[in-house]
């Protein structure tokens, strides 16, 4: 207190730097009973958390448009004019919603929990005592985790611009490669053999480009699951592929291969490049590729045995890297397609390794869960 009984205006550097970095919250909730217990919830943490209440939709986004985005919404599922899934104005994933959000409802459902989910909410909560006291730790864990989707989504943004860039380089080159193919009869053998190699520059460019572009798509939305007949799938590879089969005197035999839930798309890529790797990387005149599956409790083990080159126990663990290359053997883009594979079954929750001793075939294994 001052000389005058009036309290001192002073405030302490700390308690100043706390109300800058409060976080807002928005709660949409038109049962002032709950409402009261969220506060009450957030208010053991008053010097973190700033909680502005309003009761409907309509509301709400006058609020969001007056205001900054907050750190996090919450909202009742039921309001009287609308339901709180309506903030997030159609989005099909947390990705297109401008702000984490998580709903609450007073008769939860599985159905419901998954429909919000895929809506775009971040997390889900029944309106129970022991679940409202846990709204503190649940509201940061979803600011975290929209924190990692928005830096996923711009970083995407930005791959998609590279990724444009990289297509006009490759079209850049094939173009000079057309234009150089035009004088190559006017050249001596010095400037032939140059302009080969040149050649075989660009297509070893080329490539890296094409893998470099996989894994980015890779790294943007995954699309939905499918039945997928691997057996089928196989077929249609070996066609793709009959030229190159046919260039190395080469087969590709594959066992009684299951129907499986994945990614059509990115399950032929995995299995396109683990054949090209063992029809184009051996020391026989003729290459061979065996494809077979163990089906376990809780995934499939797929085997991709070849009989090519061997690879040494300190190279094994760096193959599925998106960077280097295999000594001796000249390998050009394979560990960015190998990456791509391991990217894959990541996606998948799946795992990629490969096993290879002195002077044996190197043989890949990779798991799949069943997804059922």
């Amino acid at each position: 207190m001052g000389d005058n009984g009036e309290s001192d205006t002073m405030v302490d550097s700390d308690d100043l730097e706390a109300q800058d970095t409060k976080k807002t919250i928005l709660l949409v909730e038109d049962d002032e009973l709950h409402a009261e217990l969220i506060r009450r919830a957030f208010g053991d943490n008053s010097s973190v958390w700033d909680v502005h209440h309003v009761i409907c939709i309509g509301d709400a986004l006058k609020w969001l448009e007056g205001n900054e985005i907050p750190y996090i919404v919450i909202a009742d599922y039921l309001l009287p004019d609308g339901t709180g899934l309506d903030l997030t104005k159609g989005a099909l994933s947390s990705e297109e919603v401008s702000f984490p959000l998580i709903l609450i409802t007073g008769t939860g459902s599985e159905q419901l929990a998954v429909h919000t989910l895929k809506s775009g909410a971040m997390d889900y909560i029944v309106k129970s005592p022991e679940e409202l006291r846990e709204l503190p730790w649940r509201a940061e864990r979803a600011i975290r985790e929209w924190s990692n989707v928005t830096q996923r989504k711009r970083l995407e943004e930005e791959l998609a611009i590279y990724a444009k860039e990289l297509e006009r380089a490759k079209q850049d080159l094939d173009d000079f490669t057309l234009l150089m193919e035009d004088y190559a009869d006017k050249l001596d053998d010095l400037g032939q053999d140059s302009l080969a190699g040149v050649q075989k520059a660009t297509e070893r460019m080329m490539v890296l480009i094409e893998d470099l572009l996989m894994l980015g798509r890779l790294g943007r939305k995954f699309a939905v699951l499918e039945k997928v007949n691997l057996n089928e799938l196989l077929e249609e590879i070996n066609s793709d592929l009959s030229a190159l089969i046919e260039e190395r005197r080469g087969e590709v035999i594959a066992g009684n291969l299951p129907t499986i839930s994945t990614q059509r798309v990115w399950m032929k890529e995995l299995f396109i490049t683990l054949i090209e790797n063992g029809l184009k990387y051996n020391l026989d005149g003729k290459s061979r590729v065996a494809i077979s599956c163990e089906e376990r409790e809780k995934d499939y083990m797929f085997k991709v045995n070849t009989n090519g080159i061997s690879i040494e126990e300190k190279e094994l663990s760096r193959i599925f890297a998106s960077s280097g290359g295999l000594s001796p053997y000249e390998y050009g883009g394979t560990n960015l397609r190998l990456a791509l594979c391991k990217k894959i079954l990541a996606k998948f929750n799946g795992k990629i390794w490969a096993e290879s001793g002195p002077g044996e075939s190197t043989v890949f294994y990779f798991t799949h869960p069943k997804n059922e």
